[in-house]
């Protein structure tokens, strides 16, 4: 399955940007090729989308995420190519629908990506579990941003809560990759000492049982 997801990605990526090239070159941007290209964006998008959902996850309460990330991928990107050549009405609740898919699809290749990371150490595994809390806590957020009912002094305090989840579910996913850089290289520097000091005393052992046995 994932190697014809592979597949279907890569021939999605290529006949998007094909089409992008030659509407660039060669259109003059009317109302069919807008649509064209916004539909070649969404299926581009939707599809690495849907692939960073499929990898391989270490932890087992994280699996769940890939069949959720592949299926509001695939419904989302129906929707919006639907939305962009005007089959459906775009009404509020459509759009609202939309918008909790792409939430869902995102937050779910999201979680899946840093789910696929092995931590070395438990620090590692605090901050990776920390920034998968994050994250899915920017969904919430987002979700009742789009479907609860803000005014007033409560949108700036949740304007405020979003951005500062915002920041920190970037800080939690980009500081991953060079904590565990640092906290690994800490590790492997201080486990090398006491192992190299002993096979000092090894090798002397064995060098004095060889010169007895000679004798």
């Amino acid at each position: 399955m994932r190697k014809a997801l592979l597949i279907a990605t890569l021939s999605s990526l290529v006949i998007s940007a094909a089409i992008g090239i030659l509407i660039f070159l060669f259109g003059d941007f009317n109302d069919t090729q807008q649509r064209l290209l916004f539909t070649t964006l969404a299926v581009g998008g939707f599809s690495l989308i849907g692939l960073a959902s499929t990898v391989r996850v270490l932890s087992w309460y994280l699996r769940p995420l890939r069949p959720v990330g592949l299926a509001t991928s695939v419904v989302a990107l129906g929707l919006v190519v639907s939305l962009i050549w005007h089959l459906i009405d775009g009404s509020e609740i459509v759009w609202k629908l939309f918008l909790t898919l792409s939430v869902l699809a995102v937050t779910s290749a999201h979680v899946s990506l840093l789910g696929s990371f092995l931590p070395s150490n438990n620090p590692i595994l605090a901050w990776r579990s920390i920034a998968i809390l994050i994250a899915l806590g920017v969904a919430c957020l987002i979700g009742y941003g789009v479907w609860g009912q803000l005014d007033g002094t409560a949108t700036e305090l949740y304007s405020r809560g979003l951005g500062v989840a915002a920041i920190l579910d970037i800080l939690g996913t980009v500081g991953l990759y060079p904590l565990s850089k640092l906290m690994g290289n800490a590790r492997r520097s201080v486990s090398t000492k006491p192992a190299s000091s002993r096979r000092i005393p090894l090798r002397r052992k064995q060098a004095k049982r060889r010169l007895s046995n000679s004798r």
